[in-house]
């Protein structure tokens, strides 16, 4: 009795171990495969893609500005005044230059003469020159300009709204060229009482007995 019995146990567990077997593996869903047979989509939020870079959190600070993206830092005002220096004194520097590259260009007889536009021209440069430099400059064309184109200081003696220290300068000058050179000059300084040389002039011209016949 007890031996039929193991038979028939045996019998069952043989029976069920063939049901297993015989069995469709889907119907029980493994830990690599899904319901269907597919793979399941990766969860892009919790299993980012091993070929791409996690995404980091985005820094508060900002990066550095680029050489062209940075702007000049407003200058001190020390540092404007010395530019603004720097720049009066090249534009100063190139006035003398221009005055006295006039000034060589009159170191010879002209052959046409002097004419009224050279003149005007010579003075009117001559007024640009800066206050601090218009000495030198005159100096320097005093030794330069022959008789023969002494009109052209003439021009800067005749223009009273010069500095009288520098039209004395030129009127001295004069003086000290040939008398057919200063002589037209002085009797044109004579024609205006209120030219800052008048008085001597007209004291020269009477002591040498050059003054205009009275009408």
């Amino acid at each position: 009795m007890k031996a039929k019995y193991i038979v028939v146990l045996l019998a069952v567990v043989a029976g069920l171990v063939a049901w297993l077997i015989s069995s469709p593996r889907d119907s029980v869903p493994s830990a690599d495969k899904a319901v269907d047979g597919k793979r399941p989509a990766a969860r892009t939020a919790e299993t980012p893609s091993s070929t791409q870079r996690p995404r980091r959190r985005a820094r508060t600070v900002q990066a550095a500005p680029s050489p062209a993206q940075e702007v000049a830092e407003p200058l001190t005002e020390e540092e404007r005044r010395e530019q603004e220096e720097a720049k009066r004194e090249r534009e100063e520097e190139a006035i003398v230059d221009d005055f006295d590259k006039l000034t060589d260009k009159w170191m010879e007889p002209a052959k046409g003469g002097v004419t009224m536009k050279d003149v005007e021209t010579f003075a009117a440069l001559f007024r640009k020159v800066p206050k601090n430099r218009k000495e030198e400059c005159l100096h320097r064309a005093l030794n330069l300009v022959p008789d023969e184109n002494v009109m052209l200081l003439a021009g800067i003696l005749m223009d009273k709204s010069q500095d009288p220290e520098l039209i004395e300068l030129v009127y001295n000058d004069v003086l000290n060229r040939s008398a057919d050179v200063k002589q037209p000059i002085l009797q044109q300084i004579f024609k205006d009482q209120e030219h800052p040389c008048w008085a001597d002039t007209a004291w020269i011209l009477d002591v040498t007995e050059e003054l205009p016949a009275k009408r």
